[in-house]
């Protein structure tokens, strides 16, 4: 009766330390990453796993952005 109660034991350590891990790892792996890139100011990319830089929407169209003075003018 106790080499059952040792395997028990054992198979419980067991599952405990792949339990942690495996937390470990999709911390260190998935959500320091993404901290660490919002912290910085980026975005992150959940699907790709990147961290990207925002683009204003001036630098796509080529127009570049103007002041309510400016726009007044025309």
């Amino acid at each position: 009766m106790n080499q059952v109660f040792a395997g028990a034991r054992l198979l419980l350590i067991g599952l405990f330390v792949v339990a942690s891990a495996a937390t470990a790892a999709y911390q260190y792996f998935y959500i320091w990453p993404m901290q660490k890139c919002e912290k910085a100011g980026a975005w992150w990319d959940g699907r790709d796993r990147q961290c990207l830089t925002p683009m204003p929407i001036w630098r796509l169209t080529g127009r570049l952005p103007q002041t309510p003075e400016a726009a007044k003018g025309r």
